[in-house]
């Protein structure tokens, strides 16, 4: 006699997800972003890599940008050497109030008391690399620069730039989809 044994549902063993909502410093979650109007901006060009902002979104608490590298073809790329043979890469910013936030990760649960950028995610293969990076607040009125260091590959130290309002008058673009959860 054969014994027949019932199928599992391999979703009924999961705990269930509990809802959550980033802080309010965090990219949002209820929101479609809008599009800031700009082209290509490039960073800098060496003999085998490039670095530009591919895109530029703005939320209702602060803004998203992609950061683009290449790697020249003939030139070894991430998965054939060690990523540490790369360098380092950084990004800032530049506010029009004078304040410069560098790159990093922010951790913590009370509301940051300076304005921070962080990268947020991102992909690459061999030789193409996108990484968002999360910047908050929204930046005040005015001349924004995005700086960039990547020594490694000949790229240092290049700026560029951008006027803030175009951030801003996207924010206001936004698209809210739910209210907010609250915390």
């Amino acid at each position: 006699m054969r014994i027949r044994r019932r199928a599992r549902d391999p979703l009924a063993r999961r705990p269930r997800l509990q809802p959550s909502s980033p802080p309010p410093w965090g990219l949002p979650q209820t929101q479609f972003p809008g599009l800031v109007p700009i082209d290509t901006l490039m960073f800098g060009q060496s003999d085998r890599a490039v670095v530009a902002i591919t895109g530029l979104s703005a939320f209702s608490n602060g803004f998203e940008f992609v950061v683009t590298r290449l790697i020249r073809p003939d030139t070894p790329g991430w998965d054939q050497e060690p990523f540490a043979a790369h360098g380092e890469f950084e990004m800032s910013l530049r506010l029009s109030d004078g304040r410069t936030v560098t790159g990093g990760r922010f951790r913590g649960d009370a509301e940051p008391a300076e304005p921070f950028l962080r990268p947020a995610g991102g992909g690459a293969t061999s030789h193409y690399s996108q990484q968002r990076w999360w910047a908050w607040p929204l930046p005040p009125s005015g001349p924004l620069e995005f700086g960039c260091r990547w020594p490694a590959m000949g790229i240092s130290d290049a700026r560029v730039g951008i006027d803030a309002d175009l951030i801003l008058a996207a924010a206001r673009r936004v698209i809210q989809v739910w209210p907010e959860s609250p915390a």
